[in-house]
């Protein structure tokens, strides 16, 4: 996923190697029609899709609020793996359980959790035959690749792998901070525990990322996000911002330069080699101006423009 918005510092830096990801986890739906399921509770649209296809997308709840995002890796028809946040984990399993009747197929938790790979040479250990693309992954030595961006690619680790690979990065604080400032320049918004059932897919841009399909027949939260497509405007995007200061929480109100109007919250925060990088979900009226973090006095650097997109897993 690429975005050519401006004012986001850039994200992986210097930083190679392989390294855990402990704020991701994984799920695997295994059984008769998993793709079926998904498709009937996700805005993301499974029909017809083969093995190694990478499919973005979200959970919403019944107003179509996210609950929480994923990235799909299609193995089979009958197995898909889904790469979530780590605390969102014990809460779409009880969710979703209220749905199981409509299936045959078992969500349960996949081990080990997924690996970041940063550089050549993480990526070369991976014994792969062309690079990573967004769309479709990759089979490497020690499990599926899916590509993100340049030289950056997520690695599902295969359970039945010895486990060996690329050179673990040396410092790992230093290499998830790089991930996660990747996340932000790619315009990637992540939801966590404490932005969960906080916003509209349009407010974080999946629809203008290819995360939501506008084709398909009914999900969980459909009829409101579909109305403000067809009928409305949304009233707020994401957008790359920058800061100087403390790291922001993730929810965390933005306001006005007087401090009285509310306009927006951090979606994601990340300290990079270059700086703080945020991506916020705000107005038209307030981006590209300077607003503050919670009626205090840190400002925070609005973008114009939303941010777009140009490549991004699954889309189309």
């Amino acid at each position: 996923m690429t975005n050519d918005a401006q004012g986001a510092p850039a994200g992986a830096g210097t930083h190679t190697g392989q390294g855990p990801l402990p704020q991701e986890a994984l799920l695997e739906l295994k059984g008769a029609d998993a793709c079926k399921f998904l498709q009937g509770q996700t805005t993301a649209n499974f029909e017809g899709r083969e093995a190694l296809d990478v499919v973005p997308g979200a959970f919403c709840n019944v107003k179509g609020r996210v609950i929480l995002d994923f990235l799909a890796l299609v193995v089979t028809q009958d197995r898909i793996i889904l790469r979530v946040s780590a605390d969102r984990v014990d809460f779409i399993t009880s969710h979703l359980a209220t749905y199981r009747p409509l299936t045959p197929a078992q969500l349960t938790p996949g081990a080990p959790p997924p690996q970041g790979l940063m550089g050549s040479a993480a990526h070369a250990a991976c014994d792969l035959s062309t690079l990573p693309m967004p769309e479709r992954a990759q089979e490497g030595a020690t499990g599926w690749v899916i590509g993100l961006d340049t030289e950056i690619s997520l690695l599902i680790p295969d359970s039945d792998a010895d486990g060996s690979g690329a050179d673990a990065a040396d410092d790992n604080e230093a290499f998830l901070r790089a991930w996660q400032s990747a996340e932000c320049s790619r315009g990637e918004a992540r939801i966590r525990a404490s932005t969960s059932e906080k916003y509209l897919p349009q407010d974080l841009n999946y629809d203008l990322a290819g995360w939501v399909s506008f084709d398909k027949g009914c999900y969980t939260g459909q009829e409101i996000i579909a109305r403000l497509h067809w009928r409305g405007k949304p009233k707020r995007r994401l957008y790359a911002a920058t800061t100087e200061g403390e790291l922001p929480t993730e929810g965390t109100g933005l306001y006005t330069e007087d401090g009285g109007r509310c306009v927006g919250s951090v979606v994601n925060a990340a300290a990079g080699a270059q700086g703080i990088s945020l991506l916020v979900e705000t107005t038209s009226d307030a981006a590209g101006g300077n607003l503050t973090l919670d009626h205090s006095d840190q400002p925070i650097a609005v973008a114009a423009s939303p941010i777009q997109y140009t490549e991004m897993p699954g889309q189309g």
